[in-house]
């Protein structure tokens, strides 16, 4: 069925599943380990995207993905998406772009020397993974979405009828055997006829009425 979940998910385009996949990593990633800090005696703590001293990055990229994701599950399930303060694909590519940008903060904070002096090991945790391909895998499908014009659903070429015209209709409409040439003499004869006998009326005399009989014999006397 044309409204089906299933349907409208096989007719998305390829960028916006490109999207819809990487907002879904993204956001799935926030919530996996992102980095450690253990020292050389075995303590300390992992800490996920969303917390530990790097947390607002993690919440950043969390709100990018999430918003993402969630404009087009909406056009998924054929929900009102509302008023967006850019264009979609502006949008997807912003989301992205800032994503991006704070997975590279939070790395270069974390790899930087003066953090965690006493962290003998310091590895790239698998939530910083996944969101570093998820939020890659929605620039790539928001810009490819910025170089043509998609069309979300398969709905294109299909135009309604401004005016439904029954066949029944159609067959009972008379229609004139003859040509229009015809058709456009037999009128233009009709109304010459017309004219020239108008004018024939105007030019024939008229006899005299009985008043004027009167008047004529009241002025010989």
């Amino acid at each position: 069925m044309r409204d089906s979940f299933k349907y409208r998910f096989r007719s998305l385009v390829l960028t916006k599943k490109l999207i819809l996949f990487g907002a879904a990593f993204a956001f799935i990633g926030v919530f996996l380990p992102w980095y450690q800090d253990i020292d050389k005696f075995n303590t300390g703590d992992m800490f996920l995207g969303v917390t530990g001293p790097l947390y607002l990055a993690g919440l950043i990229v969390l709100l990018a993905a999430a918003a993402s994701l969630g404009i087009i599950m909406m056009k998924l399930l054929d929900k009102r998406i509302p008023k967006l303060p850019l264009e979609e694909n502006h949008l997807y590519v912003f989301n992205s772009s800032i994503s991006l940008l704070m997975l590279v903060v939070a790395l270069s904070v974390y790899f930087h020397n003066k953090f965690g002096i006493n962290i003998i090991n310091k590895t790239m945790g698998v939530g910083m993974i996944f969101s570093f391909i998820g939020s890659g895998l929605m620039m790539v499908g928001s810009i490819m979405s910025l170089k043509k014009d998609d069309v979300d659903f398969e709905e294109s070429g299909h135009i309604e009828p401004l005016i439904e015209i029954e066949n029944e209709d159609r067959a009972q409409s008379p229609i004139s055997p003859k040509p229009i040439a015809e058709n456009v003499v037999d009128e233009f004869e009709g109304v010459r006829d017309a004219v020239q006998e108008s004018i024939e009326d105007f030019a024939a005399p008229t006899a005299p009425t009985q008043d004027t009989k009167d008047i004529n014999t009241h002025e010989e006397r």
